[in-house]
This record gives structure tokens, sequence and C-alpha cells, in this order.
């Protein structure tokens, strides 16, 4: 079970238990089109998830930076 869909702050991705072995799927849950991969491409570029949530996220704090949180890419 994901983290309770869990909202990310920091990306506005919201947790439905994709990870990287189908990173590359399109579920059309709670992140609609997206998919992990497309969502963490955005991210590199928009620091949001979809360019939609810029206006939502916040900057991540230190221990919520990759590599060093727990969040595996």
């Amino acid at each position: 079970m994901p983290e309770a869909l869990e909202l990310c702050q920091v990306c506005w991705w919201q947790d439905d238990g994709q990870d990287d072995r189908d990173a590359d799927e399109v579920r059309r849950t709670v992140n609609g089109s997206l998919s992990l991969s497309e969502g963490r491409r955005n991210y590199e570029h928009y620091q949001a998830a979809d360019p939609r949530f810029v206006a939502h996220v916040r900057t991540p704090r230190e221990e919520e930076i990759w590599p060093h949180s727990e969040i595996q890419r």
C-alpha cells in the first residue's frame, strides 16, 4: 500500500505505489496521464511533477534532497 496516497509537497506527486520497476507505465490514477518517469523528468525541468503544479510546491529540505534521502531514482 502506498504511503496513504501521500502528496509530496516538494514535487506534488501523489504516491500511488509506482516505483522503478514500472516507472514508465501510465496508470491513470491520482497522477492522471503522467508516468513516474515523466514526473521525474518534469521535476528536473520545472521543479514540480507537472508544470501545472509549480505554484504549489516548496523547496526541499536538506534531508529530502537525493541521494541523501530515502527516495531512490
